[in-house]
C-alpha cells in the first residue's frame, strides 16, 4: 500500500480550471485559505448541479412523475439558503434573480425544457462523483513534486439515449489531436437509441472563452468511465443552462481511445503546472502572475476575457493586482479598487 502523502488529491473544477482561470486567485484561495467574499459561478453552478440530481431523483425514486415548476422553485429556495449557510454568496443579484434564472432556464414558461426533460429520463449514477486513483505515467516524478499518484475528482452524469434519442446541432471538431485545440461546427450529430453519454452542465454561457477546457476535462472524465468500466461513452454532451438561444445549448464531442489518452496527458501536464504554482507560492507569492494561463503571453492587462473580468471584480485579492490595475481605464484610481469606495468596498 502506498502512503497517503504520496497522491495528490485534484480537483478538476476546483483546481485545474480555476488554476487556469487565474493561478494568482487559486493560489490565494487554496494554499492560503482567503475565499473571495462573493462566489457567484459557485452559486449559480452549484444550483444547476443540485436542480438536475434533484429532479432526476424525484422523477426515479419519489414522485414517479416530472417535479412541477413550482416544486423545482421550492427546492432552489431551500438548497440557496443552504448555501449561504455555507459561506456561497452571490452579492450582485438577489435570491430571487438568481433562483427564477436558474427555473426560468430549467422549465421555460413554467414547463419543463424538452433536454432537461430527455436527460431526466436517461440519467444514470446522477452527480455520480469520480475519486479514481490513477497512476502517473511518466518517470519524473519531482515534477509532481515527489508525488507520485494523483486522486482527480469531479462529479458528472451518466446518460443513456432511451425512447427520443436527441439530436445535436452543434458538435465538436478537432484540429489538432495532439494539442487538443479544436473549433465548434454547426453540424448535427443524431444519438441512437443506447448510446452512453457523459454530460456535465455548465452555469454560463455557450460563447464562453473556456469551452476548449470544458472539452478535455469531459475527455478525462471519459477516461475514468474507462477505467471502471473497460468501456468508452459514444460521446461527451456540454450542456450550457444558461444559454437563452436554444439551438445553441448542447454541444457533442465524438470520443475515441486516442483522445482520451491525449486527455489524459494534458490533464497530467495541467497538475505539474498547479503543483509549480503552489511550490513557488510557499516561498514567493508575488511572483504568482494573474490572468489566464492561456493568455501568459499576452501584455499586461490584456490576460483577462470578459468573463474572467466578471470574476475579478468579486475577488479579494483585485486591489494589489497588477493585472487587474492593468486592465481597468483610469488603473489604480478605477472605483472598483479604490478602498474608499464604501458602496462597493
Amino acid at each position: 500500500m502506498e502512503a497517503v502523502s504520496d497522491v495528490i488529491e485534484v480537483s478538476y473544477t476546483g483546481d485545474l480550471l480555476a488554476h487556469r482561470r487565474c493561478r494568482r486567485a487559486w493560489a490565494y484561495e487554496k494554499r492560503a485559505g482567503f475565499h473571495p467574499y462573493e462566489l457567484i459561478q459557485a452559486m449559480e453552478g452549484r444550483l444547476v448541479h443540485h436542480a438536475m440530481e434533484w429532479l432526476t431523483r424525484q422523477y426515479q425514486d419519489v414522485l414517479g412523475r416530472h417535479a412541477t415548476v413550482d416544486e423545482l422553485r421550492s427546492q432552489m429556495e431551500h438548497y440557496f439558503r443552504v448555501l449561504r449557510a455555507r459561506g456561497i454568496r452571490t452579492a450582485f443579484t438577489s435570491k430571487k434573480e438568481t433562483v427564477d434564472r436558474v427555473v426560468d432556464h430549467l422549465y421555460p414558461n413554467g414547463k419543463i425544457d424538452p433536454v432537461v426533460k430527455a436527460v431526466i429520463e436517461g440519467a444514470q449514477h446522477t452527480e455520480y462523483e469520480l475519486r479514481a486513483v490513477k497512476k502517473v505515467l511518466p518517470p519524473d516524478v519531482a515534477s509532481f513534486s515527489g508525488k507520485s499518484r494523483i486522486l482527480l475528482t469531479g462529479i458528472l452524469d451518466l446518460v443513456i439515449q432511451q425512447q427520443s434519442p436527441l439530436t445535436y446541432p452543434r458538435t465538436w471538431r478537432w484540429e489538432s489531436v495532439v494539442d487538443l485545440t479544436g473549433v465548434i461546427e454547426e453540424t448535427a450529430a443524431t444519438a441512437s437509441v443506447g448510446d452512453v453519454e457523459i454530460w456535465d452542465y455548465k452555469g454560463t454561457r455557450a460563447s464562453t472563452p473556456f469551452v476548449a477546457d470544458y472539452v478535455r476535462q469531459l475527455l478525462t472524465y471519459a477516461a475514468l468511465y474507462r477505467d471502471r468500466t473497460g468501456e468508452l461513452p459514444v460521446r461527451c454532451v456540454l450542456f450550457f443552462i444558461n444559454e437563452p438561444r436554444r439551438d445553441r445549448r448542447l454541444l457533442a464531442i465524438d470520443v475515441d481511445a486516442a483522445l482520451v489518452d491525449a486527455a489524459v496527458a494534458w490533464t497530467y501536464d495541467q497538475v505539474r503546472l498547479l503543483r509549480r504554482t503552489a511550490d513557488t507560492f510557499e516561498t514567493r507569492p508575488g511572483d504568482i502572475p494573474a490572468g489566464e494561463l492561456a493568455r501568459e503571453g499576452d501584455p499586461l492587462g490584456r490576460r483577462l476575457t470578459q468573463e474572467t473580468t466578471a470574476q475579478c471584480t468579486a475577488c479579494t485579492f483585485r486591489f494589489d493586482c497588477p493585472e487587474y490595475t492593468a486592465h481597468l481605464k483610469g488603473g489604480n484610481r478605477h472605483p472598483d479598487i479604490n478602498l474608499a469606495n464604501v458602496f462597493k468596498n
